[in-house]
């Protein structure tokens, strides 16, 4: 996605993978939910070398699975939650692949 950062034509990349779950209804398989896990993201100048003035501090406190994603968010206003899954707390991902095997084995 593109958009203006401090003034700098920039693009964000957001990497996440997705948990599905489908159910059979009827006779048609359904989605029946989709989780989304962060895993890291990255912010740059569309063009090379111009530079998006993005103070370091401003970055601090921002969990590494969503930080651009969230700095960006932020400067135009917005908010963004910070318990949101992300590969930075393994213990969460660990427990929402506990549940979905857990869903799996009483679904059969």
């Amino acid at each position: 996605m593109r958009m203006m950062v401090n003034g700098t034509l920039a693009q964000i990349e957001s990497y996440r993978r997705l948990l599905y779950r489908v159910e059979k209804r009827t006779t048609d398989w359904k989605i029946s939910q989709m989780t989304s896990i962060n895993e890291n993201d990255d912010l740059r100048p569309v063009i090379a070398g111009q530079d998006l003035h993005i103070n370091p501090q401003d970055l601090v406190g921002l969990r590494p699975s969503y930080q651009f994603l969230a700095y960006v968010r932020q400067a135009a206003g917005g908010k963004i939650s910070a318990n949101l899954l992300g590969t930075d707390r393994p213990a969460d991902v660990d427990q929402l692949y506990a549940e979905a095997e857990n869903w799996l084995r009483q679904t059969k």
